[in-house]
């Protein structure tokens, strides 16, 4: 069939006829705002590639992922391959069978491949002397750092394509078992199960049940920004302080968003503070391990029910049953844990790399200041260490204004060719549905409609926020609504009644992250943070992937 083609405005227009022929949409769940230069090189030279490695590894009927930075916007497009329908019928038993062998060992190649090289990648960084390198030997470094970057983003993939993967298959083996099954009722089967998101809350929740009258009454009485100084001021503060230091070295390796602009938490506390104000308010009873211990022992009597439905199955089924179940679990806990190790610490020493970039070329005159490094492309940086006297100022500053005129702009969710077929039935298209979403159609202007994300059914105060920055008007009971919810946002959790999001899936992180904390959860809306208002009260069914205006 003849894919239909959208027209767009000319900013948006696809100058390549290949691009033409491909069906293109907007990375709003991880990259909602207009890209820096250096962060879209990382996209294509490190996402982008690690991707496609990641489809070439398990040999998926796809040649790969194209990657586009578009009027400042980050597009991507599956590039389909092509081949007669029994090439087509061969390309995909052996898909399965790749992926079938990877999920059958997840426990295995998380723990004994991937994550020691992760680790190993991890801690070429921490050991690396920033400030203290030469010249030559920084240069060489920032070299380095892309190369490992790319092959970090390599074992990214090769993860959680099969983690995630063993997750979806095993919503399918339930609703295949039991019919009659809710959108959500496989994934009770999967919650409550330790993880690093989770650990992240819990250890907050931890530290501040360690303040004592002294601490707590600095935290309740000061703003965020003035907690640290009020904190010195006393032995008993000092002491505190370090605990949170301590913390911050440990969870703090991240931003409020998929990004190496933000500054993550050993740069800017503010948000731990912030957590840490908040859960110093609340009762015991609303600690975040009491709600993953009610989680787990739900978890356990799903199991033990679905056991109980299949005992008249043969032994085959409840086999496969196990085997997927156990998998799926795995493949849960893996696809929180490599955003800890992968997502977040890889974005933070590529930051921290390029800010000692940017501070030595600001020292030469090529930039004004530090951050000014993330308007340059890695070519231009790469010229300017190593052969200094480049004034590469008027690039920025022409840059930086054409981001800000992007911000201005929505941009358009999808590009290229409509496909007008429906879309094959093979894993990867089942699981690429669920962590994306579908968004659908409301039914009136009062309600809003998108992917049930997590069970539940609340009413609330909205707050339509876009970043962790923003988290000081939350209160407790209020509902976020965002575009999109990043794994640093995971102790706001412990705080809101519910999540709304115009991204994501019942896969995506907020989906996981909203049942692990036992919180209703509509995902993939598309238009939740247009048509809500901030304030307004408002009804989240989750169950149903439905919001309602009140």
């Amino acid at each position: 069939m003849t894919p239909q083609t959208t027209t767009q405005p000319a900013p948006f227009a696809l100058a390549d006829p290949a691009d033409e022929a491909l069906f293109w949409q907007q990375d709003k769940m991880h990259f909602p705002d207009p890209l820096a230069p250096m962060e879209s090189a990382m996209i294509q030279d490190a996402i982008g590639h690690g991707f496609s490695h990641g489809i070439r590894a398990y040999d998926a009927p796809l040649e790969g992922m194209q990657v586009r930075t578009i009027n400042g916007y980050q597009y991507q497009a599956m590039v389909p391959m092509t081949g007669t329908p029994e090439q087509m019928a061969a390309q995909g038993a052996l898909a399965e069978a790749a992926v079938r062998g990877a999920i059958g060992r997840l426990d295995e190649l998380w723990s004994e491949q991937i994550l020691p090289e992760v680790r190993e990648h991890l801690g070429f960084w921490d050991s690396f002397d920033l400030e203290g390198a030469t010249r030559d030997a920084f240069a060489a470094h920032v070299a380095e750092t892309w190369q490992r970057l790319r092959r970090v983003w390599e074992l990214h993939f090769e993860i959680v394509l099969p983690a995630y993967l063993a997750v979806s298959e095993f919503d399918e083996l339930y609703r295949g078992l039991f019919p009659e099954a809710g959108a959500l009722d496989a994934y009770r089967l999967l919650e409550g199960l330790p993880n690093l998101t989770v650990e992240v809350g819990q250890a907050a929740w931890a530290l501040s049940r360690r303040a004592g009258s002294e601490v707590r009454e600095v935290l309740v009485s000061h703003p965020a920004a003035d907690v640290p100084a009020a904190l010195y001021a006393t032995a008993a503060g000092r002491a505190f302080l370090a605990e949170v230091e301590q913390y911050v070295d440990r969870y703090g390796r991240r931003a409020d968003k998929w990004t190496i602009v933000a500054p993550s938490w050993t740069e800017d506390p503010t948000p731990v503070i912030e957590r840490l104000q908040d859960f110093v308010r609340r009762p015991d009873s609303e600690a975040p391990d009491v709600t993953t211990q009610a989680a787990a022992g739900a978890r356990e009597r799903a199991i033990a029910e679905a056991r109980e439905r299949l005992r008249d199955y043969p032994a085959q089924i409840a086999g496969q049953f196990e085997a997927m179940l156990a998998a799926a679990q795995s493949g849960l806990v893996i696809s929180e844990d490599h955003n800890f190790y992968i997502d977040n610490m890889s974005i933070h020493h590529l930051r921290a790399v390029l800010l000692e970039a940017g501070r030595r070329l600001a020292g030469d005159g090529a930039i004004v200041a530090a951050d000014d490094v993330f308007m340059l492309t890695p070519d231009e940086l790469r010229s300017a260490l190593e052969a200094p006297g480049a004034d590469l100022r008027a690039a920025v500053e022409q840059r930086l204004a054409a981001i800000a005129e992007q911000r201005t702009i929505t941009p358009p969710p999808v590009l290229g060719a409509i496909p007008t077929a429906p879309p094959p039935d093979d894993p990867f298209t089942r699981f690429a549905m669920k962590f994306n979403g579908v968004p659908q159609a409301p039914e009136n202007e009062r309600e809003v409609r998108g992917s049930a994300g997590s069970a539940g059914i609340v009413r609330g105060t909205a707050r339509v926020i876009s970043s962790i920055s923003e988290s000081g008007r939350i209160r407790p009971g209020d509902i976020i609504v965002a575009e999109t919810t990043a794994p640093p946002w995971t102790p706001l959790f412990a705080t809101v009644a519910a999540v709304v999001t115009d991204t994501g899936g019942v896969l995506s992180h907020c989906a996981v992250v909203a049942r692990e904390y036992g919180i209703p959860a509509v995902v993939g809306t598309g238009i939740a943070t247009t048509v809500i208002a901030d304030g307004q009260t408002i009804e989240v069914d989750g169950d149903a992937g439905i919001v309602r205006i009140v």
